[in-house]
């Protein structure tokens, strides 16, 4: 795998209370790595929201809407550079939230994408649900999502957990450029079938290799295996025991890549874990996502 680094992160935001709570997230992220931050707000269609007697059209409505988060935008980026001495852009898309964020991902190589796990106003449904899985799941480079119960600005405990499948290992190559700012401690959590004995003894050795690989690096790590038939179920347990700072999950959390992404695995654990997680998608064509130029407005 490639040497991972962190140099452009993208932070979605619609001014709610949440989506400054990541921001305060991202903003820690970028001053320990030296990153370039993007600021993205997504006005969405509102064509269907406005009723047929009014008279109006998206063509008169979405102008003013635009301009409007665009002045507050470039504001709140102005705040972000005078506080932090960060190099800070921003940018107003419009149309499908979800979309127009994973495309400006993958047209400008972003390397991690910061975001609260719910919002109010126009991308209320984006930040919770089918929509904010949807970007986990497009999005061409990991995906960071905050809860906003608190602010996290520091990940000195994170949860790993693995299962048998080839490469396992790859994903703490993504973690890396965190690990070290952080000096963060490891806890490795291996997951097996129940009562699968081979199954037990082949995590094992497999959690004392990675562990072995993480010492190199001087990283603090524990490892444990666990019996499991429910990976999302399990994995939320253990974090509400070891209350990690962050939860990576990736590909090798189930056997099938097919299945983890398309079924409830990642959706589970990313709408309702309590603590920050970290998603780490294989390196695939980005689905159903049309860039149109026209509507980019970069600062």
């Amino acid at each position: 795998m490639e040497k991972y680094e962190i140099r452009r992160v993208l932070v979605p935001v619609d001014f709610s209370q949440v989506a400054v709570n990541a921001l305060e997230t991202a903003v820690a992220i970028c001053k320990r790595q030296l990153t370039t931050l993007t600021l993205i707000h997504v006005v969405e269609n509102t064509f269907r929201l406005v009723p047929p007697e009014a008279g109006a059209t998206v063509a008169n409505i979405l102008p003013g809407l635009v301009k409007k988060a665009n002045e507050s935008l470039n504001e709140l980026a102005k705040r972000i550079r005078t506080k932090h001495d960060l190099v800070v852009n921003h940018v107003v898309q419009s149309g499908n939230p979800a979309d127009e964020i994973c495309g400006w991902a993958h047209q400008k190589e972003v390397d991690l994408i910061v975001m609260g796990t719910h919002g109010s106003s126009g991308l209320r449904e984006f930040f919770i649900g089918s929509n904010a899985y949807r970007v986990v799941k497009n999005a061409p480079c990991p995906v960071m999502t905050i809860p906003g119960t608190r602010t996290w600005i520091d990940f000195k405990n994170i949860l790993f957990p693995i299962r048998m499948v080839p490469n396992a290992l790859d994903k703490y190559e993504v973690i890396r450029p965190i690990v070290r700012k952080n000096s963060s401690s490891l806890l490795i959590a291996g997951i097996v079938k129940e009562n699968d004995a081979s199954g037990f003894d082949k995590m094992k050795e497999l959690v004392d290799t990675v562990s072995r690989k993480i010492d190199e690096d001087q990283v603090s790590c524990r490892s444990k295996v666990l019996y499991s038939e429910d990976v999302a179920r399990q994995v939320l347990a253990v974090s509400e025991v070891e209350k990690p700072d962050l939860i990576v999950i990736t590909a090798t959390l189930d056997s099938s890549l097919k299945d983890f992404f398309l079924g409830p695995y990642t959706q589970d654990i990313v709408n309702h874990a309590r603590f920050p997680v970290l998603s780490i998608r294989p390196q695939a064509p980005i689905e159903n996502i049309q860039m149109q130029p026209q509507r980019q407005r970069e600062v």
